[in-house]
Formats: structure tokens, sequence, C-alpha cells
């Protein structure tokens, strides 16, 4: 069975150079992406705070998916919205998830691509130029910066130098005095200046295109991926159930097919189980 989708165009709203990072995976099954900035979506929200953001990460993706389509007239829409928090061990690891929403406007079917891992940058308190290149030694020169200060704040600006540089042209002593701890050296989170969050894109786009390739045996609809779980594996101790998943199971949203796969484990460590690890 072949995708309905293939051949078709796919419409991105984006203002953050997010385009070479998704057509790739999308070219490689027909599907053609045309990018446009006919709206400005830092108006949904900023990284940087001088927008709130008040709309979910999922709900502005769809946002952006749907406004796609209005501006280009095209029945695919793309939204892209990334988030930073939460994760495996929240507030000790800084962790970045991406979201790619795909909205097919002729049938209303959505599809959610994700992924997500934990990412170097942070921001990094003012001192002195030394400690400024010793914090960011190591990093991906490419990921660009933003100074918060009491009188504004600079963004996109590109490594050390252009921090320095930024500094020595509007100075932060020359408002606050020898005190500056009130300036804060932030990494710029914008996709186009942030090589961290373009490498979990890519792989968010990655795995869009293989949901677009899953497709329900009873009615060919794309999606048809595992995205629920059947918890209960067995303890490898005592056999009681555990929350670790026994099963994953595909499900088809447009028909309701369902298909059940039974997980490659047959037992599960005992530290997941509430009787022998209560």
């Amino acid at each position: 069975m072949k995708s309905s989708l293939q051949g078709r165009s796919v419409a991105l709203l984006t203002r953050h150079g997010k385009g070479p990072l998704v057509a790739p995976a999308l070219a490689a099954l027909g599907l053609s992406l045309r990018v446009t900035d006919a709206f400005d979506t830092d108006t949904l929200g900023t990284f940087s705070g001088e927008v709130e953001r008040t709309l979910s990460p999922l709900a502005c993706a769809r946002r952006k998916a749907r406004l796609a389509c209005e501006l280009t007239g095209l029945d695919l829409g793309l939204g892209s919205e990334g988030s930073f928090g939460g994760g495996p061990v929240p507030g000790a690891v800084n962790w970045d998830e991406e979201l790619l929403l795909l909205w097919d406007r002729s049938s209303g079917q959505e599809i959610v691509a994700r992924a997500a891992g934990p990412v170097q940058v942070a921001a990094v308190a003012w001192q002195s130029a030394a400690r400024l290149e010793s914090e960011l030694a190591g990093l991906d020169t490419s990921q660009a910066w933003i100074i918060r200060r009491p009188g504004g704040v600079s963004k996109g600006l590109a490594g050390v130098s252009g921090v320095l540089q930024a500094l020595a042209e509007s100075p932060p002593w020359a408002s606050s005095g020898p005190d500056v701890a009130g300036v804060v050296i932030e990494p710029d989170l914008r996709a186009m200046h942030c090589p961290e969050r373009r490498a979990y894109i890519r792989q968010a786009a990655e795995q869009l295109a293989q949901r677009l390739q899953a497709l329900c045996p009873r009615c060919a609809a794309v999606d048809f991926w595992p995205d629920a779980q059947e918890p209960g594996l067995p303890c490898g101790a005592c056999e009681a159930p555990t929350p670790l998943p026994r099963a994953a199971v595909r499900r088809c949203r447009p028909c309701g097919h369902e298909h059940r796969e039974p997980d490659p484990r047959t037992a599960a460590d005992p530290q997941y189980c509430q009787w022998c690890n209560p």
C-alpha cells in the first residue's frame, strides 16, 4: 500500500531557518516543502521572554500548522515547536523537546513526531572576558548568545567575540556602575542560532517520515505508530505486574484498528516491582 500523502506539498511556517532541517526527510518520501514567513511566529511567544508563551508546545505547533495552510492554500501544514525543562531529571539536566505536527486539512488528521534529549548550553553570569571564554569553551561555535541586562536584551550574538563586542559597544558598567551582577549571558535558543536544537528537529523530522510510512493494514491511513503502551511486564523475581510495558499498541485513529506488539523483554528487573522494591 502507498501513502495518500505521496507527491503532495507541505507548508511550513517559520522565521527561524527550520526548512532545511525538515525538508530532506520529507523529500525522501516524495513530499515537497514550501516555507512561508508571512506570519511573525514570535507573536506566539519567545524563548527570551519579550512575548509570553501562553500556549502549550503542542497547541502552539498546532496553531502554526493551521496558519501554514491558511497562508499558502495548501492542505498539509507543518508546525514546529520546542520547549525546555522537564526530562528524566527535572532541574538537574537542561532538556529540550521538539515537536513537529503535520495537519492534513482535507482529512483532519494530525501526526505528531517528537525528539528530545539533553543540551549543554546554559546561562552564564558575567564576571570577566576570561571567565566567559572558559565557560563557552567546547561549545559549538555556531551557538549564538543573548545579553540580558537592566537596560535591555541583545540577541543573536555569535560566540565569545560577538558577546564581548556587544558589551564593549554598550558596557553594562556604564549604567550599573561597578556592580554587574544583573548581567546574564544566555544561549539564544532560536533554531537558527542553536545547533543542539537543530539536531533534535532533524530527529523529529526523521520520526515524522517514519510515521508517514507506517500505514494501517486495514485502511492504509498513515501514522500507524506504537504510541500507546500496555503496562504489566511481570517482575523477574515474584512475577507480579510492574509499571513497565508488556506490550506496545498501534492504533489507527481514522478507522480504529489496533495491533498489539509484545515487549521483547520477558521479565522486569525487581527494582521496578512495588512488592520487591516498595
